[in-house]
């Protein structure tokens, strides 16, 4: 008897994928809680393709029920110190406007996001090697 053919699942609005060997590492599973919903809230903006262009901003996170910005500021050195993001690119203030910080995953490559002016290349190999062990 012939197996029927699966049907392609679709998820209005794209999803988050965490891998295992990720949430498997004791740098993801002791994050602060306030560092674990700025993740949520980069990983919400990842689409496949603008891994650098990713950002969270104090008035971003009003929208993920608020966040002091001393928090958010602890909470993105939490990250990058556990190597969960990596800084693209830095903020700055200027006469010709200001632009927020960026920031990439470290389990997926960063992607060319052009106009950006990010600090960082492209890559074919992801920042954090995942591994078992």
């Amino acid at each position: 008897m012939p197996r029927k053919k699966r049907e392609r699942v679709s998820t209005p609005g794209g999803f988050l994928a965490l891998p295992k060997l990720l949430m498997e590492q004791d740098d993801f599973r002791e994050l602060s809680p306030s560092a674990m919903k700025v993740l949520m809230v980069l990983g919400s903006q990842y689409n496949g393709r603008n891994n650098g262009d990713l950002s969270a901003t104090h008035s971003m996170m009003r929208d993920w029920g608020g966040m002091a910005e001393g928090t958010l500021s602890k909470a993105l050195k939490e990250l990058q110190d556990r190597k969960l993001i990596v800084k693209s690119r830095e903020n700055r203030r200027g006469r010709e406007g200001a632009r927020c910080a960026l920031y990439a995953l470290t389990w997926q490559t960063i992607d060319d996001c052009p106009g950006k002016d990010l600090d960082l290349v492209p890559s074919i190999v992801p920042y954090r090697k995942l591994s078992q062990g």
